[in-house]
């Protein structure tokens, strides 16, 4: 069973350091370590994060709908020079399909299903893209890829959008019901992990004639850090009607 689906969904961003605190009104409860790579303040660098749901239950938590979150003030994401991919091409053709300058990152994760009240548990690939921008807000796209004992692949569009301080850029998404096997569950999601940016990455412009090596800012760390760390929040809606607020602070660097 195939299917493919365009949708919208915004990738939250932030920075490194452990999760502070985690409110919730939900069935379920989530947790998360975020890490910068180098981590140093004003520094171009790597964002590495792993996320968790957990349900008290134990069984299968109800569908993520939509995620607004809000990242500390000051994190900037500049992608001038990185190649762009389109969602279509990405859509029919999967990653192959963009050009190489336009990878932004990559993860991966769990997902649940139940079925005859059997927990199944399904991975799945995340591979990111720069998308085009849209009002001169950052798109980044995301090809979400899991074959067994499901298959489905869906493509991201992340968009851009602004909160007042302490946060800074923050981004929202929705997702839809994704069906899974005859007579199972949506799909839910038990974990997931990426990696998103390369201080590393740049590209060739030429200069008065000349070629020079530029290398793209990326992901950018504050260049002044909050006594108590930065400041980041996440709400959260599931299928079931519940909600989950999550809030927490990342460490300083150093």
């Amino acid at each position: 069973m195939t299917r493919r689906v365009t949708i919208l969904m915004a990738v939250a961003l932030t920075g490194s350091g452990l999760v502070i605190a985690a409110v919730a009104w939900a069935a379920q409860t989530l947790t998360a370590r975020l890490t910068f790579t180098p981590d140093r303040l004003g520094a171009s660098t790597s964002l590495s994060v792993k996320a968790e749901f957990h349900s008290p239950a134990g069984g299968v938590p109800a569908p993520v709908r939509k995620v607004t979150a809000y990242l500390p003030a000051g994190l900037e994401i500049d992608l001038r020079g990185a190649g762009i991919c389109d969602a279509t091409r990405l859509q029919e053709g999967g990653p192959e399909a963009c050009p190489a300058d336009s990878r932004l990152g990559y993860g991966g994760g769990t997902g649940l299903l139940e079925l005859a009240g059997e927990v199944i548990r399904e991975p799945f690939t995340l591979d990111l893209f720069a998308g085009p921008s849209e009002g001169g807000r950052l798109v980044i796209l995301a090809y979400v890829n899991a074959s067994s004992p499901a298959s489905y692949q869906i493509v991201v569009a992340a968009k851009e959008i602004h909160a007042a301080k302490p946060y800074g850029l923050g981004f929202t998404f929705e997702v839809p019901l994704i069906p899974t096997l005859p007579g199972a569950s949506d799909a839910s999601i038990a974990s997931a992990s990426f990696t998103l940016g390369d201080n590393r990455a740049a590209y060739f412009k030429r200069i008065h004639g000349r070629k020079k090596l530029v290398h793209i800012r990326g992901i950018v760390v504050p260049k002044s850090c909050p006594r108590r760390g930065f400041p980041y929040a996440a709400l959260i809606s599931f299928a079931d009607n519940s909600a989950l607020t999550y809030t927490g602070t990342i460490r300083c660097p150093g």
